[in-house]
């Protein structure tokens, strides 16, 4: 075995490559450092545990995932939406039952951390929408309100993104549509 010290991104490459042929239950650390060909402890440097290996992973995926797409700012929030649908759904094809396992991988880490984790990529992805959507010429002035706000509408846009999606939906059309009933000129 080589024990010379990889990168960090050499690392989380070959965890990517392992959660797309195997899925996310295959990553572990004796298995990484095998395919890195370096000791554990070379792994251990930069991931003191596993959790810390599958938050890396996922939001190493997830930030994939997001730039495959490329997603441009200062499209409207129905373009965005559309392109961050087909970025996800090509994701997801990519590395198969990435979205339904990594909530559920979260679930048994500590809940603190893996929330915090699960909140700051959605977090980001879900603040490409906003951008989007506070840019966007068609939207109502009149829109949103006290009952009806933007936050609340983005995440509803987000997760019903993900939930198409593990559905097996090859569009979003309808969502689409619902957003531009909803708060269009």
């Amino acid at each position: 075995m080589n024990r010379t010290i990889t990168s960090r991104e050499a690392i989380l490459a070959t965890c990517k490559q392992i959660v797309a042929q195997s899925g996310m239950p295959a990553l572990n650390m004796r298995v990484v450092a095998a395919r890195c060909g370096v000791a554990l402890g070379s792994i251990y440097n930069y991931f003191p545990s596993k959790e810390e290996l599958l938050v890396a992973t996922v939001e190493s995926i997830w930030a994939e995932i997001v730039q495959t797409g490329g997603i441009a700012s200062g499209s409207s929030l129905t373009d965005t939406v559309s392109q961050l649908f087909e970025s996800v759904r090509m994701g997801s094809a990519k590395y198969p039952m990435f979205l339904n396992v990594h909530a559920v991988t979260f679930a048994h880490m500590d809940k603190d951390k893996g929330r915090k984790a699960m909140n700051r990529f959605f977090g980001r992805i879900e603040a490409l929408l906003r951008q989007s959507l506070d840019g966007d010429h068609s939207v109502r002035s009149d829109a949103f309100g006290e009952g009806f706000t933007k936050p609340a509408f983005i995440s509803f846009v987000f997760s019903n993104i993900l939930a198409l999606i593990m559905d097996g939906q090859t569009t979003c059309d309808f969502l689409l549509a619902m957003i531009k009933r909803a708060i269009c000129i």
